[in-house]
This record gives structure tokens, C-alpha cells and sequence, in this order.
């Protein structure tokens, strides 16, 4: 047998196992806990029901139409929900979506060369606790972390090639992020990233060299942005007409914006003893006359557009009131989103020992993705891994401003497990 045979060979069975693995995991959580396949926290459901009966993206049990939510993962499930129950809707595709990012994150090691090493990056996936327990909720973190994964591994597998091919690759990766900011537009710092590294490389160059440094740039992704534009423009074009804006991300950034810089939370959360959550009745209180207010100002039949930026101004006019409380928020968030264990709900139904596995996993992951993050930003070899600390950079950085807590940190799991291989010596 050849080598070529052997080493497909052992392709095909690494991949297989981490495969194995991470769909048995997925369906003891189904089995443990089928009431989750239909609690509808987010309202995605409630969305993708008026789309099974041909109301649109519309508020739940009505015909209002709404951009409360990103419409890439309700517009999945109401696809569904026209042939099959929620529940098989939602445990469907959240197991494909997991499975397809294990897969891609082999793919991922491979394309940086990490040899049979990858299958322990595919493996961090297929076990890593957040991903595992989200997948019996109808919530976005299997789909959008999927979805960060191949727009990774379209960016990092691109190879120039002829002129022709290059374009289309560059187009397909382009498909690929407008269909992760369809899904979380968080991920539109990705793109303002990537220009302001652009521009910072473009000053550091000699004036004679800019051209040569542009048009490269340019050609690169022109591309991509068309790519881009192609699936993102039926959603804004809608947003146009149904709103009379042409409406890019959703309305919900203002709430989520004012729901991590207000007094309430900012005194019953930011300034107790870390570990201390929202508590159900408080937010619910605090919720109630957010509404007074809000119709008291604007009367109660406001939009969507005029809500949330009200909402927008409030959590500014706080920020700006109290700079002192909102720096102690901004350190909260950081530490929520790299939180090594769950808080809140998600601890509920947890047994001790349950909760002690999670902290030693994720102080291991996360101690060596770091290592490895320092130890590649330091390597020649770090070019092509500007995607993984683009899309890490960017989570972070929306993250500073907006409501946080460690499961927003799910779709940078496959990077996460990829900076930690770096830190495991290549013969171990």
C-alpha cells in the first residue's frame, strides 16, 4: 500500500471517530433533554412559524413584520418547519451544522499544516461543553459557529493560483461571510477589521509601493465583497421596503446595547461579587418599565427603528453619566465571555462534578490558545492566520460594548482549538 492509500486511509478513520464522537454527545443531550428542543428563549421559533405559514418574517403569532432578529437562522428552521415537528427542525439542524464544523475543522489543520494533529482540533469541537449543550435549543451558536468555520476555512484554503480561479474562490468566501452576518451581524467587525489592518499596512509601506499594495487589495476583494452583497442585499432590500431604511444588521442592537449599560445592572451585577447574575424577577421588573418609559416618550405605537434607537441613546446617556461603572462593566464582559464555567440557567440542572470537567477543559483550551496565539503572532507563519485573530478580534471587540455571557464565545471554539495546538509540541 502507498503512502497516498495510508494516509487517506487515516484521514478518512480520524475523521470518522471525531465525527462519531461529537454526534453521540449531541444526541445524549437530545435524549437528556427534549423540552429544550422547543423552549423558544430568542423568539426564533416564534419567526420561523410565521414563515411555515406563509406570514413572513413576522413577529411571533402575528403579521407584523419585524428585523428583530438576524433572519438566516429562523428562515432555516420555518424551511423546515413546513415538512417536519420543531423539535426534529431544531435537533436536525443543529447536529448537521455541528457535525459539518467538526469536519471543517479538520479541514482548517490541515490547510495550516498541522498534519494528523488536526483530528485533536476537530476533537476539542466535537467534546468542547458549550457547543454540546446548545445544540438542544433553538438558538444560533451550532449554526453560526458552522458558518465561522467556513468562512475560515474559505479564506485560509484559498490558493492564488490563475487570476480566474482565485476570483472564484474569493466570491465563494464572500457567500460564506454573508451568510455568517445574516446569521450574527457581530461579524461585520470582521470586515472593519480587516480595513484598518489594510490602511495600517498601507502607511507603513513606502509612498512608491502603494499602488502595487492596493490594486493586490483591491483585486482580492472586490470579490469577496460581491460575494457579500449577493446574499445580503434580499435582506436589506426587504428592510428597505417594509421599513422604509435600508436596515443592515437588525433592530436589536439597541436593547442589547442597553441591557449591559444600565443602572440596574451596572448595581445588581457589575458592582456584587463576580458570579452574580440578573436575577429573573429584576430583569422582568426592570424590563416592565423600560416599556413605560418608552411608550410614555414615544408613544405606544413606536417601530422597531424608533425602540431601538431610544434604547441606543439611554445606554450612551448612561455610559457618558457614570464612566466609572461602565469601565467595571466592560471588564465584567471580558471575563464573562471567557468565563470557564457557566453561570445562571445554564448551571440549574448541572451536578457538581459536571461543573469541575467544564473549568478543567476550558482553563486547559484556553490557557493554550493563548500560549499559542502569543507564539504564532510572534512566527513568520502568522499571515495566514490573520483570519483566526480577525474573527477572535472582533467578538471581543463587540463584546465590550454589548450584553455578554460565555456562550457568545461558541463560534470561536474551532479557532480557539487551532491556536491551541500551537502549544503542543509537534512530537508529542
Amino acid at each position: 500500500m502507498d503512502a497516498s492509500c495510508k494516509y487517506s486511509r487515516f484521514d478518512a478513520i480520524g475523521t470518522m471517530a471525531c465525527l462519531v464522537v461529537a454526534l453521540g454527545l449531541r444526541l445524549a443531550v437530545l435524549a437528556i433533554r427534549p423540552d429544550e428542543l422547543i423552549l423558544d428563549r430568542d423568539a426564533y421559533l416564534g419567526i420561523a412559524t410565521g414563515i411555515a405559514e406563509g406570514r413572513g418574517f413576522s413577529s411571533p403569532d402575528s403579521s407584523q413584520p419585524t428585523a428583530f432578529r438576524p433572519p438566516l437562522y429562523p428562515t432555516f428552521l420555518g424551511a423546515g418547519l413546513i415538512c417536519f415537528p420543531p423539535s426534529v427542525v431544531v435537533g436536525g439542524i443543529n447536529i448537521i451544522t455541528s457535525l459539518l464544523t467538526v469536519w471543517l475543522t479538520a479541514r482548517l489543520g490541515r490547510s495550516l499544516n498541522f498534519g494528523p494533529r488536526r483530528f485533536l482540533a476537530a476533537l476539542i469541537v466535537a467534546i468542547d461543553p458549550l457547543l454540546v449543550w446548545y445544540t438542544c435549543q433553538p438558538m444560533t451558536e451550532s449554526t453560526c459557529t458552522f458558518l465561522a468555520t467556513l468562512w475560515l476555512w474559505s479564506i485560509i484554503s484559498n490558493s492564488p493560483g490563475n487570476l480566474s480561479e482565485f476570483s472564484i474562490k474569493q466570491f465563494l468566501s464572500g457567500l460564506a461571510f454573508g451568510l455568517l452576518v445574516l446569521c450574527r451581524p457581530t461579524f461585520w467587525l470582521v470586515a472593519v477589521l480587516y480595513v484598518l489592518i489594510w490602511m495600517t499596512t498601507l502607511r507603513r509601506d513606502h509612498v512608491e509601493n502603494c499602488a502595487t499594495s492596493f490594486m493586490p487589495f483591491l483585486s482580492r476583494w472586490i470579490w469577496s465583497l460581491f460575494g457579500t452583497l449577493c446574499i445580503v442585499a434580499p435582506w436589506l432590500i426587504r428592510n428597505w421596503i417594509v421599513f422604509g431604511v435600508p436596515i443592515l444588521t437588525t433592530t436589536h442592537g439597541g436593547y442589547t446595547f442597553l441591557l449591559g449599560n444600565n443602572p440596574v445592572f451596572y448595581q445588581e451585577v457589575v458592582e456584587q461579587r463576580w458570579g452574580t447574575v440578573w436575577q429573573q424577577d429584576s430583569l422582568l421588573n426592570w424590563q416592565s418599565e423600560l416599556e413605560s418609559k418608552i411608550e410614555e416618550e414615544l408613544g405606544s405605537h413606536a417601530s422597531e427603528i424608533q425602540r431601538d434607537r431610544w434604547y441606543s441613546n439611554q445606554a450612551r446617556q448612561y455610559i457618558l453619566a457614570t464612566p466609572r461603572l461602565f469601565a467595571a462593566a466592560v471588564v465584567h464582559r471580558i471575563r464573562s465571555l471567557w468565563n470557564i464555567v457557566p453561570q445562571g440557567d445554564a448551571t440549574a440542572h448541572a451536578v457538581g462534578w459536571t461543573m469541575s470537567a467544564v473549568g478543567w477543559f476550558y482553563s486547559l483550551i484556553l490557557t493554550a490558545g493563548l500560549v499559542g496565539l502569543i507564539t504564532i503572532s510572534y512566527s513568520q507563519d502568522r499571515r495566514n492566520w490573520l483570519p483566526l485573530f480577525v474573527l477572535i478580534a472582533s467578538v471581543q471587540l463587540a463584546h465590550f460594548f454589548y450584553w455578554t455571557n460565555t456562550r457568545m464565545r461558541a463560534p470561536l471554539t474551532p479557532a480557539i482549538a487551532l491556536f491551541a495546538l500551537v502549544a503542543i509540541p509537534r512530537k508529542s
